[in-house]
């Protein structure tokens, strides 16, 4: 049979449901697969993440062009100068968190919304902190079909947080950081914990780190895994000043 003119091929609505629902059936399978092959074998094993990582559809908090990489174990640049954590740097530090579902956090640097929802299916409540207006836009609508009601989209600065919202179980920031502010710690809950990757050097290796604040200006620190995390909006190194 011809094809109409200009090559355009037309479809259906059942093989419009065909290619979706297949489509569908390869990314849930690419989640399995990123459970048994890189989360499982690096250590995470509090099945309550496990079942995280497994429910939330990480593919739809991608432009479609990216889609297809969603589930490679390596961090994703994305068009906005952010970039999308890998899978396995990302798990070691929600299971690092603790989270429980009485926790209220302070979620940092998210850019998509996917770690807001990865961490919606684990805690009570989720303070996003949106550091553009609109940033969550195309995420509220993901969101609302997921039915992850227990997000909240809050203006900030990442460096400063959201201290009117204080305090907080968890502090989660997405990526590295030169240095944590100590305006951040002042918004953990006593026995709350910060989770970052902390950088020092733009060229050297960051390390998951986890601060649990042990009582007023009483901090602990606990350096987990070796991670090259890219930073984070608004927390890399400062500039040397050069004559």
């Amino acid at each position: 049979m011809a094809l109409p003119a200009g090559n355009a091929v037309f479809w259906n609505k059942s093989q419009h449901l065909d290619i979706r629902g297949s489509l569908m059936t390869q990314y849930a399978q690419a989640r399995k697969n990123m459970l048994d092959c890189q989360l499982a074998p690096n250590g995470i094993t509090e099945q309550a993440v496990l079942d995280a990582f497994e429910t939330v559809p990480r593919e739809l908090f991608l432009p479609e062009s990216r889609r297809n990489v969603a589930y490679l174990d390596e961090d994703l640049p994305l068009d906005n100068g952010s970039f999308f954590m890998e899978p396995v740097v990302f798990a070691r530090m929600v299971q690092a968190a603790r989270p429980g579902s009485d926790d209220t956090v302070l979620n940092i640097g998210d850019i998509t919304g996917y770690s807001s929802a990865i961490l919606s299916n684990l805690v009570s409540t989720v303070v996003a902190l949106e550091p553009k207006p609109g940033t969550f836009d195309p995420a509220r609508k993901i969101w609302d079909e997921m039915n992850y009601c227990n997000i909240a989209v809050v203006k900030g600065e990442a460096a400063s947080g959201s201290p009117e919202h204080a305090p907080y179980s968890v502090i989660f920031v997405n990526g590295a950081v030169a240095e944590i502010p100590q305006g951040l710690l002042d918004q953990l809950a006593v026995h709350g914990h910060l989770v970052a990757v902390v950088r020092e050097k733009e060229s050297g290796m960051g390390c998951i780190t986890v601060i649990e604040k042990e009582g007023d200006n009483h901090f602990s620190t606990a350096r987990l895994y070796d991670a090259a995390t890219p930073y984070a909006q608004g927390f890399e190194p400062a500039q040397d000043f050069v004559f």
